[in-house]
């Protein structure tokens, strides 16, 4: 979740973890025939500005 998101949710705050936590990598995969779709695309998109 967003900093921003948790901010403005107001009960809610953002700690340090008491432990290291290691770094993690996302991706996003689709199967080939939805690659072009435009209404997969857009999701794809706001998908990729949400995180």
């Amino acid at each position: 979740m967003s900093a921003r998101l948790v901010r403005d949710m107001g009960a809610l705050r953002i700690v340090e973890p008491p432990v290291a936590v290691p770094g993690y990598e996302m991706a996003m995969l689709w199967h080939e025939r939805c690659h072009r779709d435009p209404a997969h695309r857009w999701l794809r998109e706001h998908i990729a500005r949400s995180v």
